[in-house]
């Protein structure tokens, strides 16, 4: 009687694991593996055969591993190892124990099972291997816990962590048991079986223990190669591949480096955690912009290196302007939106280097001409590289120039084009360096904004602008006074407080001072320069577009600029009297600033003709060396007296 109630309860167990899959809690696979474990469990039961036994054991264990698994995904090979090594130890120790070979199956299973899910046991699994250990010694209890474990549904599986202490105890414990069965199998007999398993756990283990150090030595060259932020290769990985691909000598080979423009302000005004979070978008794109087996890494900062191999100008050149496209769409960082754009320098193996630091020397020449000249991309000139050693100099002088006060303001007058007054100028700073002469701004403006220097210098530009236009005015001439601002500025929130300030310790009207801003600064974040410049304006201090037309500004944009001028780019207006199509934007420019209620002032203006094509357009001011070049404060005051004399 109870034979036959026992091989029913199985029966109904089958069925239920059955039910499972049709309900569609659990795969079919793994529910008809356990039907079919309760189902030879059964058969025994009624008497078939003791055979059906171990084979229904068997046949739970495919069940236990199938479910593991599905729900883990594929496991690594040390996983298998673990899988072999805690069925092997113990099934040695059942098989010492003389245990018939179904309980041996069932104990060696759980073991298995464990190894295989690397010890993290969800629910499901703990009532499988209850039931796996049921099957082996009272099979019809199996008959529960196995058909529940298919009903209870299981949570996503959580990555497995890289060391788990009870993996280790359970390999420890597995090793040490096989040995001792083995050490105990010199002095007294052991079941073959038992010694083979043992022999088997410790040779497993001895494979494991060669593949951990292997797998170790791997994660190491890894993270030596590594960039941790991004996750792209570093500069070892860079020079590394780069030896690699010119070894040979046999074709061309093309290194870019990338540097980020404008991000050492961002660092400094929002903070490096911004800057990390930018850094770590930007990898993604890059890469996206490449082609299979271009080798991407970051060399540190705000700097990355791409290998073309093959790779030769023309195909260094195209994958500049995709990197750059890469980076037009801006990046969100903390609540804002915040653009980013970048200088290239390209250097070309053989061509320009025939080793690793050589190439990477030549191309950072090569960017630093396009960070100066603000073309995107640079092909390395050897002319150009004499330059570069100045420009390096000048880096380490720069800031002994700033505080030595080497660095002196020219100003360019601004007339109005309706009746020749003049009422403002426009403060250029220049270096007299002691050994080089009067520099120009762009020798060491991108120097300055590169290194941090770009606050500081507007500071200085400021309050000296400040001071000799005060001195003019108390003079006796009505003169306002443009200052430009770096990049940097307009994402200081602090910037206006600071103005206004400078503005009241110089006793200075802020209806006179007039700050410069260029497209590309304002879309760097537009929505941080928009704020910057509604508080400017709210204490009284008047704004400008500088060198519009010749950025990213959109009308958009410029609609909700609220900026009181714009001054059109000097490219337009130098040929404005010999080229239609220069003449015909300047004219809708100044129609459009009109309607906009804005100020237009021309730059540039160096002809008669040009002047009188611009009072023709009806145009507000202009500027440029038909009027008069930038003069000193001092110079200034001798030539609006001999201006005014000659009116």
């Amino acid at each position: 009687m109870f034979v036959e109630a026992a091989g029913a309860v199985l029966v109904l167990g089958g069925l239920a694991c059955v039910a499972s899959a049709i309900a569609g809690r659990r795969s079919w696979l793994v529910a008809a593996l356990f039907a079919a474990a309760l189902g030879a469990a059964a058969a025994d039961a009624f008497g078939a055969g003791s055979a059906f036994h171990p084979i229904a054991c068997a046949l739970g264990f495919a069940g236990a591993s199938v479910m593991v698994l599905e729900r883990l995904g594929k496991p690594l090979t040390m996983t298998w190892l673990d899988f072999v090594m805690g069925g092997c130890a113990v099934g040695a120790l059942s098989a010492t124990t003389g245990a018939e070979l179904g309980a041996t199956l069932g104990a060696s299973g759980v073991a298995a099972a464990l190894g295989l899910a690397r010890w993290r046991v969800s629910a499901s699994l703990a009532i499988t291997l209850v039931g796996l250990i049921a099957l082996g010694e009272v099979p019809w209890l199996a008959a529960f816990p196995l058909a529940l474990a298919l009903w209870v549904r299981e949570p996503p599986a959580t990555p497995s962590p890289e060391f788990n202490p009870v993996v280790l105890v359970a390999l420890l414990g597995y090793t040490m048991a096989a040995l001792t069965l083995l050490v105990v199998g010199q002095f007294a007999s052991l079941p073959p079986d038992a010694a083979t398993l043992a022999t088997v756990t410790l040779l497993t283990g001895i494979a494991r223990a060669g593949l951990t150090v292997v797998d170790r030595l791997k994660h190491s060259h890894r993270q030596a190669v590594t960039d941790d932020l991004t996750g792209l290769g570093n500069r070892r990985h860079l020079l590394s591949s780069l030896e690699s691909s010119i070894q040979d000598g046999a074709r061309e080979v093309a290194l870019l480096l990338i540097d980020l423009d404008g991000f050492k302000e961002l660092n400094d005004t929002l903070g490096h955690h911004a800057g990390d979070e930018v850094l770590r978008q930007i990898g993604p794109r890059l890469e996206d912009a490449l082609q299979p087996g271009n080798t991407l890494a970051r060399l540190g900062g705000d700097e990355f290196a791409v290998v073309l191999d093959p790779g030769d100008e023309a195909s260094a050149s195209a994958a500049g302007l995709r990197l750059r496209a890469a980076l037009e769409q801006s990046f969100s960082v903390g609540g804002i939106r915040v653009h980013i754009d970048a200088s290239i320098g390209i250097a070309l193996f053989p061509e320009h280097a025939r080793d690793a630091l050589g190439l990477l020397q030549r191309a950072d020449v090569a960017m630093y001409e396009a960070k100066r000249t603000r073309t995107g991309h640079e092909v390395y000139l050897p002319a150009r590289d004499t330059h570069s050693r100045r420009r390096l100099e000048l880096l380490g002088e720069l800031r002994d120039g700033l505080d030595g006060g080497e660095l002196v303001l020219h100003y360019q007058p601004k007339a109005e084009m309706a009746t020749g007054t003049v009422n403002g100028v426009e403060a250029l700073v220049r270096w007299a360096h002691p050994r080089r002469g009067l520099l120009m701004p762009s020798d060491f403006l991108p120097l300055a904004d590169h290194s941090g220097l770009g606050r500081s210098l507007t500071a200085f530009v400021l309050d000296r602008a400040l001071v000799e236009i005060g001195e003019r005015r108390r003079d006796g001439f009505d003169l306002s006074v443009a200052v430009n601002l770096s990049p940097a500025d307009l994402l200081d929130l602090g910037l206006p407080s600071e103005v206004s300030r400078v503005l009241e310790q110089r006793d200075f009207p802020a209806s006179c001072l007039r700050l410069e801003v260029s497209e590309d600064a304002v879309m760097a974040d537009p929505e941080r320069s928009l704020d910057v410049l509604r508080e400017l304006r709210s204490i009284g201090v008047a704004t400008s577009l500088d060198d519009f037309g010749s950025g990213h500004v959109s009308l958009g944009h410029l609609k909700h600029l609220g900026v009181d001028e714009i001054k059109i780019d000097r490219s337009f207006v130098m040929r404005l009297a010999e080229d239609a199509r220069d003449a015909a934007i300047v004219h809708t420019t100044v129609d459009l600033g009109r309607r906009l209620g804005m100020k237009v002032v021309a730059e540039g203006v160096e002809t008669v003709e040009a002047w009188d094509t611009l009072a023709g357009l009806n145009c507000d001011e202009a500027q440029g060396f038909y009027l008069g070049r930038p003069m000193t404060a001092t110079a200034l005051a001798g030539w609006m007296r001999e201006r005014s004399a000659a009116r």
